[in-house]
């Protein structure tokens, strides 16, 4: 049997399409490659960018600015080699105008400028589509103006009305041109809302700029640092609830009303949220010290309202109380009876003088008339808060007290010297034996 060359054959291979095929490829790319990158280094292009009118604004040192900056969109021809300029885009180039000519308002034909963002990139600027640019310019202007709520087509259901609408915020500061902002008379927010309401309602509105003529500017180049507003249009629930008054400083088992306070309004008509409205029964007109009481006077008082409620619009916000005291007189006596209380185990307190001077009582004259000195009590409350020694003497507040009336009262603060003795000792051991 004859035995099969194995040999390898150059011949063959050569002979072979497929083969011959390949290396064809394979030899072009290396052919091109060397093209490329030995013989055909450089290499040339087109990047399309837009005109920076912000770079190299010099323009603003003279209070200028461009009304209306265009969109001008340049073909910038670059130049280098081909691994560099393959590899360009927008971002590698500015083009910007050549304010160096603008020196005041007015339009101008300005030069434009391209370079390279990066100095040190190697290629070439040979050229750009577009030379020059035609631009405005106009002294700037920068007012604030408070913004006005037009409200119309408001309904409030029955009983309830329309308060002032405000904005928030409630001003715009407007940039432009100084002709154009001096156009502006007012700012406002229109709101209209047509359903019958119980509520309150929060719209979001647009800002409108108006003339000295109500007439709407639209045509104005201005910038705003807010376009739009919310507008809280206050729907409030109007009540008219009765006023009453408090008394502070009134003895123990003194009823103030025996005074027969009387109010110069009885009732007062206030506004706000219904759910908060709703709530209210009576407003408290305010506080009356009973210390401080004098036959014959009158207390003007300033109503507070609860945060939320206000007054409906010229309505009472102040009344005046008088006292129907018809009966009544005004005493000085000397207390010479003491009673101390909340007084600790380890203190000890005595008052030198044993009487109080001067305290002044009103009540019925009748009951006045017989009432002793011994019916008058000056009370001392001896617990931590009123007393401040451990040893040694304290003017102490004093609570004159008639335990025997409900209608006679003192009038005025007072106070009493005491001796205080307080004695540690005597606590240490207290407690030690309750331990």
């Amino acid at each position: 049997m004859k035995k099969k060359n194995s040999k390898f054959s150059f011949e063959k291979l050569f002979a072979s399409r497929r083969f011959t095929l390949v290396l064809s490829l394979l030899l072009a790319i290396v052919l091109w490659l060397y093209v490329i990158n030995v013989v055909e280094t450089e290499a040339s292009d087109r990047i399309t960018t837009q005109v920076n009118f912000d770079y190299n604004d010099v323009y603003t040192d003279l209070g200028l600015d461009i009304i209306e900056k265009p969109v001008v969109n340049v073909s910038v021809f670059v130049q280098g080699e081909n691994r560099v300029i393959g590899g360009l885009s927008s971002q590698d180039i500015v083009v910007y105008p050549d304010y160096s000519a603008v020196n005041g308002e007015g339009e101008y034909k300005l030069s434009l400028v391209a370079r390279k963002v990066n100095s040190l990139d190697d290629f070439d600027i040979t050229g750009m589509s577009v030379d020059s640019v035609t631009v405005k310019f106009d002294k700037v202007s920068t007012q604030t103006f408070s913004i006005t709520v037009n409200a119309t087509g408001i309904q409030p259901a029955e009983g309830y009305y329309l308060d002032v609408a405000k904005a928030a915020p409630a001003e715009v500061t407007l940039t432009g041109p100084e002709a154009d902002i001096s156009r502006i008379a007012r700012v406002v927010a229109n709101v209209s809302l047509t359903e019958e309401r119980t509520e309150s309602a929060l719209v979001t509105v647009p800002l409108t700029y108006l003339d000295e003529n109500g007439e709407i500017i639209t045509d104005a180049n201005i910038t705003a640092d807010v376009t739009q507003v919310d507008v809280t249009i206050p729907i409030l629930k109007m009540k008219e609830v009765p006023l009453t008054v408090d008394f502070t400083g009134v003895p123990s088992g003194f009823d103030p009303q025996q005074l027969k306070p009387e109010l110069s309004e009885s009732t007062v008509l206030i506004a706000g949220a219904a759910s908060q409205v709703d709530q209210i029964e009576s407003i408290s007109a305010g506080l009356i010290d009973l210390s401080t009481f004098e036959l014959g006077e009158t207390v003007d008082l300033t109503i507070e309202l609860p945060d939320g409620v206000k007054f409906v619009e010229d309505g009472v916000q102040n009344v005046t109380v008088s006292f129907d005291t018809t009966g009544y007189v005004t005493r000085t006596v000397t207390v010479t009876e003491f009673n101390i209380i909340n007084k600790p185990a380890n203190m000890e307190i005595t008052i030198p003088t044993q009487r109080l001077t001067n305290v002044v009582l009103i009540g019925p004259e009748e009951e006045l008339n017989e009432l002793s000195s011994t019916s008058v009590v000056a009370q001392i409350d001896a617990s931590s808060d009123n007393i401040s020694v451990v040893r040694g003497q304290q003017n102490v507040p004093v609570r004159i007290v008639i335990p025997s009336s409900d209608s006679i009262f003192a009038t005025g603060s007072y106070a009493v010297l005491c001796n205080i003795t307080v004695d540690d000792t005597a606590s240490s051991s207290s407690e030690e034996a309750e331990s």
